[in-house]
């Protein structure tokens, strides 16, 4: 129960953080970090009070039927609906923020973009739950805006130019999660072009207007050639680009003005009638100027991340927001002294909060996937600069306490570990660990850029400026290294590959044939005809999966834009190409495999019963499965007691785990993305473990329909592992995290009483030590106790800023199903 009464210090001693925590935050901290409305869907359902911004839809849909009979190309016509969004939708300042900007009209709102998907647009119209007062009237405005963009928007656009039958595939919810879109994932950011304070927004509008001049002279030179008239596509995206920024910076003046009206005309605290002059000149100065300061710092990020959520859906928000903005705290912190360090920690506790609020109406197969946040802003800490010296400063120090304060679930952070991170800051690192945020995720950093510069070529410089696209997946910075589309739209429910063995690529459970027609179970005489079947699923579903996405990518600079991002991009700033081109961008494309240790459990499992042993044939063994075990419980047990288990440094299923991953590497090098470059596999699981439960069928490793999967990547199954951490990490240390994939997610759960004080972290420094020397790339931790989520379990109310890592994210524990709340607290607490 609620122990509000007690010390700091006796909340501390008890580990109670999260009460703990709100006495330490400052009265602006506690105040705007409970002023936050919750996005994340719980159950596949928006929280009550939480609606959808119809202003956004109707403005879009607005400028767009203005726009049907003007002559101007489609990315003008883009360029000329963001702005009109911009120019037009409602404002506000939250009182006591530093700090301004949302992606919709009111804090309890989220945003609409209706030009995406109509299939999302039915969604909200049969949304009930979230549509604004009176809901009647809410509905008429959804039904208009909805008709019109049935046939224009992007998906209902892009689909003839897809293969049907991979769509249909893919759409089923069977093997994908995602829809081959441009303007729907999330896009990566050129930041060594647009946030090194070289430049502003009035910068890049005098570089496109000398590339239009030049372009317009030449193309009236007394000459005619393909080079001219691809200059007539090029001045067209130059200039929705100036339309674009000019935009932005208009929209920054229009908060300027507010800032002043409200400090001028109503406030009488003298206090916050500066802080509102102060938002004025920020405002007035960024995104047109470079920042000079740290508040300017991240007020000029936080307007280019809205920016890129007026023009496109993102779930995701790459960022280094120490390396880029260590430089202002250096400036105001120890050099101007114009900050004090606790006023900067203020500052980026609300940035926290500003980027925790974001939120975008998504498809409720992407709500499900992600209970409790809105999506994966999984921030990048620490790593190394351009010349391998260490990247940590004062603001990595100021982020990660700023994350003990405010408690958000969304952004978290992963670390770039390396040999050179100071105790220092790995002391910040264990407390924010210790303290259950279950983040810092730490990423083996010399590994990473290794595997970078392995798999898609990116030189040294340009990998060591790395930041996780999504959850997981690193990706340069850099004017051809960074992804400006989710590619990982090819992602790949995998246990399917093994469960389609079995029934020649036939699914069961949605009665469709999807894999590929291998032979039967009855000719699957010995294991390497087995494995052969196994191979040619996966290869198979990878395909599937990877082709509608490259060809999304494709289509992307005619069909679907991105004026914005082009213009903040500089190899778009240059070449006049749109920034998804595919021939001005390098490639960062890779598989995200769900579900993928199933497939090494159950292959050891079939190998070692059927083939070694001959215990069951392997028609018996479809017939358990096609029956989901039923009145066969002994067998099943068989199947999970006495088969071999991926994560106890066993060689038998290690090997197969091995085996597994170097085919799929073999085949990652075969497919290609338009770029030219590879598509290696990524292991981990978003809440693909729960989301999947009720779609793939039963198991060899023994797993019912309806259990839950797997929870990491490359974790060993729930209570499976049973010799302990070390094991756990000699059967992770035996994959090569270089050439085998892109990355691997590993969950490990720690027990907090043994992590106290010194010893502890001397304990986990040591583990840490181990897990780097076996060359594994990433490692994340869950430290609450059994008695604290079971007590936030009966008492929710209580337990709102309770954290845990759900998987590649983590998530208010009491904002996740029960389902996945039980799944997490089965993970094995290792003993150090």
């Amino acid at each position: 129960m609620y122990e509000g009464t007690k010390t700091i210090k006796e909340l501390e001693e008890k580990q109670q953080w999260w009460w703990a925590a709100e006495k330490k935050r400052s009265k602006r901290l506690d105040y705007l970090r409970k002023a936050i409305w919750k996005k994340g869907a719980v159950g596949g359902l928006y929280n009550p009070g939480v609606k959808v911004d119809l202003e956004r839809a109707q403005l879009h849909t607005q400028k767009a039927r203005e726009l049907e009979m003007s002559p101007d190309p489609s990315v003008m016509k883009f360029a000329r609906m963001f702005a009109h969004i911009l120019d037009n939708k409602t404002i506000f300042i939250t009182d006591q923020a530093q700090l301004v900007g949302y992606n919709a009209g009111l804090p309890s709102t989220i945003g609409w973009d209706p030009s995406v998907a109509s299939i999302l647009n039915e969604e909200v119209f049969n949304d009930p739950s979230s549509l604004p007062e009176p809901v009647e009237e809410s509905k008429k405005i959804i039904a208009d805006v909805k008709a019109y963009w049935a046939g224009k928007s992007d998906l209902d656009k892009i689909m003839p130019y897809l293969d049907l039958d991979d769509m249909m595939k893919v759409l089923s919810g069977a093997v994908g999660w995602g829809v081959p879109l441009a303007r729907g994932g999330y896009s990566g950011k050129d930041y060594e072009y647009i946030m090194t304070g070289k430049r502003g927004f009035a910068d890049v509008l005098d570089e496109l207007e000398k590339n239009i001049d030049e372009a317009d002279a030449k193309a009236h030179e007394p000459a005619a050639s393909q080079e001219i008239m691809d200059l007539y596509d090029k001045m067209n995206n130059w200039e929705a680009m100036q339309i674009c920024l000019e935009a932005c910076i208009r929209h920054a003046g229009r908060y300027a003005r507010l800032a002043r009206i409200m400090a001028e005309n109503f406030e009488t605290d003298e206090k916050r009638k500066q802080e509102l002059l102060q938002i004025a000149e920020v405002c007035e100065r960024v995104p047109a100027q470079p920042p000079r300061t740290l508040q300017e710092s991240l007020q000029y990020d936080l307007f280019i991340q809205l920016f890129s959520r007026t023009e496109a859906v993102e779930g995701a928000w790459p960022a280094r927001p120490d390396y880029y903005h260590g430089p202002y705290y250096n400036k105001d912190v120890l050099e101007d002294k114009r900050l004090t360090h606790d006023q900067a920690v203020e500052l980026a506790g609300e940035f926290f909060i500003r980027a925790a609020e974001v939120e975008q109406y998504k498809p409720k197969f992407a709500r499900e996937g992600l209970q409790g946040i809105s999506g994966t802003w999984v921030w990048t800490l620490g790593g190394v600069n351009k010349d391998g010296s260490d990247a940590c400063n004062g603001m990595t120090i100021a982020l990660l306490q700023a994350a003990r304060l405010v408690r958000v679930a969304n952004p978290t952070f992963a670390f770039r570990w390396h040999p050179k991170v100071s105790d220092e800051v790995m002391r910040e690192c264990f407390e924010c660990i210790r303290q259950g945020l279950g983040y810092p995720s730490m990423r083996n950093d010399p590994i990473l850029i290794a595997n970078a510069m392995n798999w898609h070529g990116h030189p040294i410089d340009e990998a060591r400026t790395w930041v996780h696209q999504a959850c997981m997946s690193p990706a340069p910075t850099t004017k051809k290294g960074f992804q400006p589309m989710r590619m990982a739209n090819a992602t790949v429910n995998c246990a399917k590959i093994i469960e389609y063995v079995f029934y020649s690529g036939f699914d069961n459970v949605f009665n469709m044939q999807i894999g590929a027609e291998t032979p039967p179970v009855e000719e699957l005489t010995d294991f390497e005809k087995f494995y052969a079947a196994w191979e040619l699923q996966m290869k198979t579903l990878f395909s599937l999966l990877v082709r509608p996405v490259n060809r999304a990518r494709a289509l992307a600079p005619t069909m679907t834009p991105r004026p914005f991002l082009s213009g903040v991009s500089e190899r778009s700033v240059e070449s006049g190409k749109d920034v998804c081109d595919p021939s001005i961008s390098r490639g960062n494309s890779w598989i995200t495999a769900f579900t993928w240790v199933e497939n090494a459990d159950s292959l050891a499992a079939v190998k070692k019963l059927v083939f070694d042993d001959k215990k069951y044939t392997l028609v018996e063994l479809r017939d358990a499965l096609k029956a989901n075990w039923e009145g066969r419980e002994e067998m099943r047990l068989d199947f999970v007691k006495n088969a071999p288990k991926w994560g106890n440094d066993d060689d038998n299923v290690d090997g197969i785990m091995l085996r597994c991953l170097r085919s799929a590497a073999k085949f990652s090098r075969e497919i290609k993305d338009p770029m030219g470059n590879n598509w290696p596999i990524l292991p981990e699981n978003v809440s693909g473990n729960i989301h999947y439960a009720n779609v793939v069928g039963a198991l060899p490793n023994g797993r019912r329909l309806g259990d839950a999967l797997y929870d990491g990547g490359i974790s060993p199954g729930p209570g499976l592992d049973k010799k302990g951490p070390t094991a756990v990490l000699k059967s992770c240390g035996k994959i090569d995290h270089i050439s085998d994939g892109r990355a691997f997610l590993l969950n490990q759960r720690l027990s907090p009483t043994q992590l106290s004080g010194e010893k502890g972290f001397q304990m986990w420094k040591a583990y840490m030590r181990a897990w780097a020397d076996l060359g594994i790339d990433h490692v994340q931790f869950n430290m609450v106790d059994d008695v604290t989520l079971r007590a936030a379990q009966k008492d929710p109310e209580d337990y709102q800023e309770v954290i845990v890592r759900v998987a590649g994210y983590s998530a208010h524990f009491v904002d996740i199903s029960r389902k996945t709340q039980d799944n997490i607290i089965q993970r094995t607490i290792q003993g150090l």
